[in-house]
């Protein structure tokens, strides 16, 4: 098989996604992928373990981490990729595990406070190999039959601003964009606002941004046509993914959006060479 394209946006049960990072290689082998990028948020444990499957099958795994980021007061995500394992980015992704573990058991204590019943080891059993995060804790009271579904959960408790959201950490963009340059890798921004405005492109751009992601399922055609527009005004390598989290999303499956062949060789020739 002639393998072509990358899938630049990817996760497994090493953040929130629900396929194991091996499975995750497999599915991009099976659809005749050169290369997938995981890219787990704020961590890169997975990469380890699905290296020997990459390279078993002859598939190039991009090393790749979504940070959480805030820009411009909002929340914002950036993909680094081609990183080495730098102690300094490893522990602005440490931190941010850190207090998303504290963040979860917060929220559940004020479901419970609001009257929710949450068993915290229940809620681990019933999702074994996922990294908890607040979807967990939706899924959890609606299989109990607390909630009509997950979207009331999010509604009415869960969702920013509601009463039981816990603020998250986030990265300050330049320092991310910085640490992710000095580990010797390149840096996209993941699934951009729709209203995102060409100045602040640029700012982050000036500050060494990479590329920025122009299709993907948070990225409707027409708002990609106009990012694939401002990354050439800007030399920026347009990026393309997924986003995959599970085989049941429809039109998010691995491989569903692709990073064609010369821009992810763009991409890698921007990072750093080994040392």
């Amino acid at each position: 098989m002639t393998r072509r394209d990358a899938d630049l946006h990817v996760h497994t049960t090493h953040s929130d996604g629900a396929c194991s990072p091996c499975e995750v290689v497999v599915a991009a082998a099976s659809v005749g992928l050169a290369a997938v990028a995981i890219t787990d948020h704020d961590t890169v444990s997975a990469l380890a373990i699905a290296r020997p499957e990459a390279d078993r099958l002859g598939v190039e795994l991009v090393p790749g981490v979504e940070m959480t980021c805030e820009y411009q007061g909002r929340e914002i995500h950036l993909l680094g990729y081609y990183f080495r394992e730098h102690p300094a980015l490893l522990a602005a992704l440490g931190r941010l595990r850190e207090d998303r573990a504290g963040r979860f058991a917060a929220m559940a204590s004020r479901l419970e406070e609001l009257g929710m019943v949450v068993d915290l080891t229940a809620v681990r059993r019933c999702f074994p190999r996922a990294t908890l995060g607040r979807r967990h804790l939706a899924e959890y009271l609606f299989r109990t039959k607390q909630a009509a579904s997950v979207r009331e959960v999010f509604d009415r408790y869960l969702a920013d601003g509601k009463p039981a959201e816990v603020p998250k950490a986030r990265l300050d963009a330049f320092e991310a964009v910085a640490l992710t340059r000095e580990a010797g890798g390149v840096v996209s921004w993941a699934h951009p606002p729709h209203n995102l405005k060409l100045e602040s492109l640029r700012a982050l751009a000036e500050a060494g941004l990479t590329g920025i992601e122009v299709a993907g399922p948070g990225v409707q055609n027409r708002v990609g046509r106009r990012f694939r527009d401002w990354a050439a005004r800007l030399d920026l390598v347009p990026t393309a993914g997924s986003d995959f989290h599970a085989p049941d999303r429809p039109g998010r499956r691995v491989g569903a959006y692709l990073c064609p062949q010369a821009d992810l060789d763009r991409l890698r020739e921007r990072a750093a060479p080994p040392a």
